[in-house]
């Protein structure tokens, strides 16, 4: 009975010394494991890629790229006025129909004139048969054949006076008869050649230039005709157009949108047109922020009276002159156009000239950027440098870095991978 008692007090002992030393190990184990992940000098964070943007807030106003002012095409009478100021047109849309009647006659005279012309130049293009040569040659044929004659009677006569049969006096008129004849084929001879002359050089060359200058006053008043309805080149809002004024000598004003039955010079301003199928965005940039912008940067274009709808759009313009301003010691303001893309009828509909819009210029992005704490780097002689390892279990490398951005987290730098950097005490 009490050897069995001193048995059992033999094993509790023993199992409790063994117990003490498991407890003891894991104690040393414990403590000195964290030694080996923790270093002295600082702590390891984690890093990994992420995009990094930057932006700048504006705030701006819709308006088209370009607005055109249409003109009355010819001189005459407003038939009909087809739209109002603000309404929106489609592209080919006729919006003044014009009354052709005075143009109508002008076409007509000119067409006579080209016709005449057109008829004179085909009859010198063959003028060694026309009237006029016709009857220089047959008025140098009548003379010739009269001289001819006179030729033939002097002689006979000339035999008949050596012969005595007839006076002096009758030989002499003969012979003065024929003199004038004489004369008479010369000048003859001279109307045919001038006649044949008409044909060519100077007289051929104006000719050709009258029937050109026929030509294109025809089809000049031809093509007015054809633009008797003012058509919308584009689709685009009608808007007054600025600045209108009645061209020189004109009567009329254009202080008021032009009515029904108005008398209109040609020229004279109807309205303006302004383009909504590329629209553009006016701003103004600050002199801290306009170094940061270049032409083709995208910004995002939000707006309270297109809510829900977002555009993309891009820098176009980044003025070199800043805005007058009256307040002495300012910052400088600086204009900034920005471009929309072609919009959809759907954005069309939401999206109206004059209205304004919250702008989000992305001046940078990198979509796999690193940004460090500033008590990762460690500056030497040839510049920075962090520890860093690719897993907790791999060793530590001092890699040379580069800087970029800075960011309220850090700073973003180059040359390095994701993994793990230490961060000095």
């Amino acid at each position: 009975m009490t050897t069995d008692r001193t048995t059992r007090r033999k094993r509790w002992l023993q199992g409790g010394a063994l117990g003490l030393l498991v407890v003891a190990a894991a104690t040393v184990i414990g403590y000195r494991a964290p030694a080996a992940d923790q270093p002295k000098n600082g702590q390891w964070i984690p890093v990994q890629a992420a995009p990094l943007v930057h932006q700048i807030g504006l705030v701006g106003k819709i308006e088209p790229q370009k607005t055109i002012t249409l003109t009355a095409p010819f001189d005459g009478n407003v038939r009909a006025v087809l739209v109002e100021q603000g309404q929106r047109v489609e592209s080919g849309q006729t919006l003044v129909q014009m009354d052709p009647a005075l143009l109508e006659i002008q076409l007509r005279d000119a067409l006579s004139a080209q016709l005449k012309a057109r008829r004179t130049v085909q009859e010198l293009q063959d003028w060694s048969n026309s009237q006029q040569v016709a009857r220089s040659r047959r008025s140098l044929r009548a003379v010739e054949m009269s001289v001819g004659n006179n030729e033939r009677k002097l002689r006979e006569s000339q035999t008949l006076f050596q012969r005595g049969i007839i006076a002096r006096g009758e030989l002499d008129d003969l012979q003065q008869q024929l003199q004038t004849q004489r004369l008479d084929l010369a000048a003859a001879q001279g109307d045919l050649q001038q006649a044949l002359d008409q044909g060519k050089g100077e007289y051929r060359q104006i000719a050709d230039m009258e029937l050109t200058n026929t030509t294109v006053k025809y089809e000049a008043l031809r093509t007015l005709l054809e633009g008797k309805n003012v058509l919308a080149p584009f689709a685009g809002i009608v808007v007054p157009a600025p600045g209108a004024t009645s061209p020189p000598g004109s009567t009329t004003t254009s202080s008021g949108p032009v009515q029904n039955g108005s008398r209109v010079t040609q020229g004279q301003v109807l309205f303006g047109l302004a383009n909504i199928e590329q629209l553009k965005i006016v701003s103004k940039v600050s002199e801290l922020d306009i170094n940061q912008l270049h032409q083709g940067q995208s910004v995002e274009i939000l707006g309270d009276g297109f809510d829900g709808v977002r555009l993309d759009g891009a820098v176009d313009i980044v003025s070199s002159l800043a805005l007058p301003s009256d307040a002495p010691g300012g910052s400088a303001q600086f204009p900034v156009t920005l471009s929309v893309p072609k919009l959809s009828k759907e954005q069309l509909q939401r999206v109206r000239l004059g209205m304004s819009a919250r702008l989000s210029i992305i001046t940078y992005r990198n979509e796999r950027a690193i940004v460090l704490p500033p008590a990762a780097l460690q500056h030497v002689d040839n510049g920075l440098v962090v520890e860093y390892r690719e897993a907790v279990d791999q060793p530590v490398k001092r890699v040379a870095v580069t800087t970029g951005q800075a960011t309220p987290e850090g700073v973003e730098v180059f040359g390095l991978q994701p993994g793990f950097v230490r961060l000095l005490e």
